[in-house]
């Protein structure tokens, strides 16, 4: 009998015993009359039966009781603590969590000292990342914090550039929304333009997902500044915009699919059709899509799905997926072939019943069919 394999490790167990006690040493090394004893042992209290960000919050809490009063020298110990971080060990890539409490207890007591802590989140950010960290200091004072910002920007660190982008994102996933910016995002679009051709990918991709952030709240002025930046564009930044736009040419948004060449008011004959009109939770739904150019010009085109998720009352809720990107010349006609996971997820609970599939040609719902979804087996 082949022997059972063990489930796969969470992302907030990296956050554990282990990573308290190397934080621990990384403090007693940095303030020899630091309380590690008592740090460990205030920090693990209770930790198993926390989830990851309450975990993080926990340490941080054991940190602050356990540092000196004075807050520029208890400072001065985290950011020596960093310096002597252990790394953990080979290839494990959840290592860093061990600094994300570090970092994350800086707002803590940094707001009152800000720039001396805004220092120190670029000094520690390469640790694991200051992205959340430095979110407290730009809601406090948004033109000093971008201040900041800026000189990060033109850092020789990849990781310190990558922090201007991430850190002001104004609607980071996990992090504090920055309400500031999500209504007036110049001074965000302000540094973009210095890292839009950065020579680092890892930066490139904060900046995409950055005016992607943006384009939720303001997409006009995203199209304007992408079809600017695709003027001369090198294959990079065209990569970079097109990720950007990711959401808008999804929502099949016409300036967005014009600013990267799509076409926007496609002409074609299509047909959706599903290999089986009945399912179980769990199974996999396979289709084929059919589209016949009836155009006179050759058509670049942004072929998309939406699954019409059945809900708890009963109504349905479209999730549009990504499926091809086609050339098509005139009076040509292609297959595409494409399987969907009915897989229960738990940011997505599946109700049986009717759910739909349409098909979302350049945005336009091109052809529909509908399937019923019947419980698992028991």
């Amino acid at each position: 009998m082949p022997k059972k394999k063990d489930p796969p490790a969470k992302i907030k167990d990296s956050l554990d015993r282990r990573a308290v006690k190397r934080i621990s040493g990384a403090l007693q090394a940095a303030d020899p009359e630091f309380p590690s004893a008592h740090f460990v042992r205030r920090a693990c209290r209770g930790l198993g039966d926390m989830e990851l960000k309450q975990r993080v919050l926990h340490v941080i809490d054991a940190m602050d009781a356990c540092l000196p009063d004075d807050d520029l020298e208890a400072l001065q110990v985290v950011l020596a603590a960093g310096q002597a971080l252990p790394p953990g060990a080979e290839g494990d890539t959840l290592s860093g969590l061990a600094a994300w409490p570090l970092i994350d207890w800086v707002p803590v007591r940094g707001v009152a000292h800000f720039d001396e802590a805004m220092e120190a989140l670029g000094q520690l950010t390469g640790l694991f990342s200051a992205e959340f960290a430095v979110r407290p200091f730009l809601l406090a004072d948004p033109a000093r914090a971008m201040d900041h910002m800026q000189r990060f920007a033109r850092h020789e660190s990849d990781r310190v550039r990558r922090l201007a982008s991430e850190g002001c994102r104004p609607r980071l996933p996990w992090g504090q929304q920055l309400p500031m910016f999500r209504q007036d995002p110049a001074p965000v679009l302000d540094l973009l333009e210095r890292l839009k051709d950065d020579p680092s990918e890892f930066v490139r991709r904060s900046v995409a997902n950055n005016l992607n952030d943006i384009a939720k709240d303001n997409p006009k002025v995203v199209v304007q500044v992408c079809k600017r930046w695709m003027k001369g564009a090198s294959p990079e930044r065209a990569r970079l915009v097109s990720h950007a736009l990711r959401s808008l040419v999804k929502a099949g948004d016409p300036g967005a699919m014009q600013a990267l060449g799509f076409t926007t008011r496609p002409r074609v004959k299509a047909t959706l059709t599903l290999e089986h009109d009945r399912l179980k939770v769990g199974q996999r739904l396979s289709f084929t899509v059919t589209l016949r150019s009836t155009a006179r010009k050759p058509q670049r085109l942004v072929v998309d799905y939406a699954v019409h998720y059945r809900k708890k009352d009963g109504s349905l809720r479209p999730k549009v997926f990504k499926l091809r990107t086609v050339d098509l010349s005139p009076g040509q006609e292609i297959t595409l072939n494409k399987t969907h996971s009915f897989v229960v997820r738990s940011v997505r609970p599946l109700y049986p019943g009717e759910h739909r599939i349409e098909l979302l040609v350049a945005g336009e719902s091109s052809a529909e069919a509908s399937l019923t979804l019947d419980p698992a087996r028991g």
